[in-house]
Parts: C-alpha cells; structure tokens; sequence
C-alpha cells in the first residue's frame, strides 16, 4: 500500500478541487491532506482526510522551512487510520500526477531500486558546490543533530534531495518520527541527511525510472504546457501553479466519466 500525503497552503475551494482531481485519478490510494495555510480556510476545507499543520519552521524563511512537522503528522494519520503502508508518498501542492498507473510506478521504482527514500536529484552534497550544501556545510545546529544519531563514521556527510515528490519506506518514516527535528532547517538537506546517518539508503528516482522527468525548479508548467505534454505521457509535472485552472485538464488525464 502507498499513503500519499499533500502539503497545501491555497484557499479552501481550491484545496478541495487538487484532492477531488487526486482521488479521481487515484483510485483506491488512501490520500490525505497536511494545511499550512490560514486556520479558517482549513475549518472551510471539505476534504475529510486532513489535518493541520502550525509549527512555526513551517513557515520560516524559504532557506529554513522545515516540513518534519508534516511527515510527522502524516505518520500520526496514518496510525489513527489503522494503516501500515509499505510507502509513503508526499507531494506539494504543485505537484500534478498525469497518469491513472503514476502510483504503481512509485511502487515498482521502490521495490527495482530497494531503497529506503527515493527523491528526485537525490545525492550526497558533500564537497560540491551546490547552493544548499554550501548554506548548511557549517551549520551547528544540523551538525549537532546529525553528530547525535549518526551510525557512519564521518558525521559531515550531507544528502539532498527535491522536497516535494519524496518516497518513504514506513520504516524510514516511523524513525523519523523518533527524533528531534524540530529546529530551522531546509527539508532538502534535513529530511535526505537524517535518514543517511540514522543508517537508511537513499537513492535518486532518474536512476530507475522517467517518472520525474518533468519535475524541476522552475519555470512552472502552464496549462499549454501541459496541453502540449501529453502525447509524450508524462507520470506528473511540477511545479504547476494554475490550481485554479485545474478543471481544465480533466479532459486531458482523467478517464470517460470520472471527470
């Protein structure tokens, strides 16, 4: 089984449409929803499955949020909801599955790869010159926390990974919850490092499969972007931020009658 937890932060009605369009295309995928938005736009929210997110590292500077607070929550649901997923899934808001079969596809990039955390540009950031790893290289207050759980030798060592898009083994998730991150930190770097140096594999979607080959920083896909795609049958694109537009592409993705 797959959970597949959405982070938002958009008005109510417009939350509720990404969660329609979700549960419409993935049939039988128990989904749920973390807000980080206002309290009254999430009292609005339709969608039952969903629960709120108030940790104020959720809300820091864009080089300092932290989204432990909604793995953690995620984690919780899935207890109280009696489930053990084999994986979980968490996506941003952005983030726009294209294909009824993009669930099974995570599933079998898990079981071919037998990692335990999948993201995209998923790797070890130690020595380079990428952006995050120059930022945190001499952080205190991650290398502290990382001095402290660590089972490698060489406690510096630094994973990254893309925030939105991660895959986690439930046992993966369930360690997370055990240890301390609630401190100012980029999910990038804290979420793929922690993992690493409490002895988990990680390892980059690419390697195994196309599935996020239309996920990048920037710019973000347009309706025509997508409109011009779907020949090609991409699994998702990201980041798409026309969520308000999302009907329009029903058409496009979902199959006759669920539209």
């Amino acid at each position: 089984m797959i959970v597949h937890s959405v982070l938002s932060h958009h008005p109510a009605a417009v939350a509720d449409e990404m969660m329609r369009f979700l549960t419409s295309l993935g049939k039988g995928v128990p989904f749920c929803l973390g807000y980080g938005g206002l309290r009254e736009e999430f009292d609005r929210i339709k969608f039952p499955e969903k629960f709120f997110l108030d940790a104020p590292t959720l809300r820091g500077r864009i080089e300092e949020q932290n989204f432990s607070c909604w793995l953690n929550a995620t984690a919780s649901w899935c207890q109280a909801q009696g489930h053990t997923p084999d994986l979980v899934h968490f996506t941003e808001n952005d983030h726009l599955p294209l294909r009824s079969d993009y669930w099974a596809e995570l599933g079998s990039v898990a079981a071919k790869s037998g990692k335990d955390f999948l993201g995209k540009w998923c790797m070890d950031r130690t020595n380079t010159n990428e952006q995050l790893y120059l930022h945190y290289r001499d952080d205190a207050r991650l290398h502290r926390h990382l001095a402290l759980i660590s089972v490698h030798s060489d406690r510096r060592t630094l994973w990254g990974a893309l925030a939105d898009g991660m895959l986690l083994r439930w046992s993966a998730l369930a360690a997370l919850s055990n240890v301390d991150l609630d401190f100012p930190c980029f999910t990038e770097i804290l979420i793929p490092s922690t993992l690493y140096h409490l002895g988990f594999t990680l390892g980059d979607f690419d390697a195994w499969s196309p599935i996020y080959r239309s996920l990048r920083h920037r710019p973000a896909y347009e309706m025509s972007d997508v409109r011009a795609m779907m020949p090609r049958k991409p699994f998702c694109c990201h980041p798409f931020k026309d969520v308000e537009g999302l009907p329009g592409i029903y058409d496009l993705v979902l199959p006759p009658g669920l539209a």
